[in-house]
């Protein structure tokens, strides 16, 4: 087969594969809308107080952000990355089944909930890198920012109608609503599964070669891929990660408990934020194309420091449904932008080990900032409304990592201008400006940067 015959047969495969894709993550969202994000309100349902909702909210993340440093060499090993994606969602499957005994039994035990939510999280861990470099790989020959803006906004449509009829359903479940959870968990398993069996449809094309035991060191190939990779974004969402879950674990216990909402509204709350990121995430792209990633991603982190002031100012249900229109548009394009950012940091040959790294450290700032805020609310340090404060004082603060970046690329362009000037007299001097220095001092590639999720 001649090579354009074969780049056009390869094409075409990965294209069948981003549909695929498509439908699988409808179904995952159809998971996540019915059953994991109503998580919080479970454990709330139990009657989990403060400390043990915050050992929820945090051990379960730390150990998901933990095993993803072992997941490059897990792909290694078994010589494909679907194959760990297909065993992380059949973990999470096995979770909800889990989750379901625990509602249908009305366990109250923090230990078994506990137990269920370590593996849904080690599951989701161990395969997000290795999905991601699939991904990765299927993209490299289409529009990826087109592509992934699309596929959000499909997946948050599909979040919205899972999570709207969950709130709608709980809240005319009357008593005991814990019945009502029995039902949305069983959804979710569900669909998880149907999202197993759609995955398992998603071709490969590209499966990265077996390692033998004796070369799949974790701390060797994660060393190459911290040295050879820039993590200027992801240290800004590590840090961002950090003081938005010093109290995004605690907005439910919030609305529900301190607030008193009922289920409608709470649904109704959510589902705001949910719709707006669906119509946001479709504009990420025409207006990145305008004004650029780095710059969409400056704004958009802006607006999400200001979200919490918002809860802190009033309890008026106007106002927190403002918020979380608000809160829905910016973190649409925080999570789009900083996406495409990563995709352009991560090196071709270690892009499951850079975002193993990378997603490793924001979930530990997750982890860290969850059990600070419940540290805080359980010692009664803060209150709510202070608590809502001081979040949006530290996700403010990563702002600076791109205000000091954005002076360095100032100077820099000031500086490749005047050396334009002093060498375009020469024909050897463009060559030798175009060829080499451009690409080597803004840090382009020769090659396409492999996307990922």
């Amino acid at each position: 087969m001649d090579a354009p015959k074969a780049l056009r047969d390869l094409t075409r495969r990965a294209h069948v594969a981003l549909r695929v894709s498509m439908v699988e993550g409808a179904l995952h969202a159809l998971m996540v809308g019915v059953a994991e994000s109503y998580l919080g309100a479970f454990a709330v349902e139990l009657g989990h107080g403060p400390r043990q909702l915050a050992l929820l909210s945090t051990l379960p993340l730390l150990a998901g952000a933990a095993v993803q440093l072992a997941s490059p060499v897990l792909c290694a090993l078994l010589g494909s990355r679907k194959r760990l994606a297909l065993m992380g969602a059949l973990g999470q499957t096995a979770s909800l089944a889990a989750l379901l005994a625990i509602a249908s039994t009305e366990c109250r035990s923090v230990a078994a909930l506990l137990v269920a939510q370590l593996c849904f999280w080690v599951s989701g861990g161990a395969m997000a890198p290795a999905w991601n470099a699939w991904m990765a790989t299927l993209t490299v020959h289409t529009d990826r920012s087109a592509y992934f803006a699309r596929r959000s906004a499909l997946n948050q449509l599909a979040l919205l109608l899972a999570f709207g009829g969950a709130g709608y359903a709980l809240h005319h479940a009357g008593v005991p609503v814990l019945s009502c959870f029995v039902a949305l968990f069983a959804v979710g398993f569900v669909a998880r599964l149907a999202s197993v069996i759609v995955l398992s449809a998603q071709a490969d094309l590209e499966p990265p070669p077996r390692l033998p035991a004796s070369q799949a060191r974790i701390v060797g190939r994660a060393r190459t891929a911290w040295h050879g990779s820039e993590f200027r974004v992801a240290g800004y969402m590590c840090a961002l990660a950090f003081g938005t879950h010093l109290a995004a674990p605690f907005f439910t216990p919030y609305m529900l408990r301190e607030l008193a909402l009922d289920y409608r509204g709470y649904a109704l709350l959510s589902s705001a934020a949910i719709l707006a990121k669906a119509l946001t995430f479709p504009s990420c792209h025409r207006i990145a194309a305008r004004v650029g990633h780095a710059r969409l991603l400056r704004w958009a982190g802006a607006g999400v420091a200001v979200t919490p002031l918002l809860w802190a100012c009033s309890s008026d249900f106007g106002v927190l449904l403002f918020a979380h229109v608000v809160g829905g548009v910016v973190w649409a394009a925080v999570e789009y932008s900083s996406y495409q950012l990563l995709l352009d940091s991560a090196p071709a040959d270690l892009t499951a080990e850079f975002f193993s790294i990378a997603n490793c450290m924001t979930g530990l700032a997750q982890v860290s900032g969850a059990f600070l805020g419940g540290f805080i609310l359980s010692h009664q340090l803060l209150s709510y409304p202070a608590l809502f404060v001081l979040s949006a004082l530290l996700r403010s603060m990563p702002l600076a990592l791109f205000a000091a970046q954005r002076s360095q690329d100032s100077a820099l362009l000031r500086e490749l201008y005047t050396r334009f000037n002093a060498l375009r007299s020469t024909d050897a001097g463009r060559s030798l400006l175009v060829g080499s220095e451009l690409p080597r001092a803004l840090g382009s590639r020769t090659t396409d940067p492999p996307p990922a999720l």
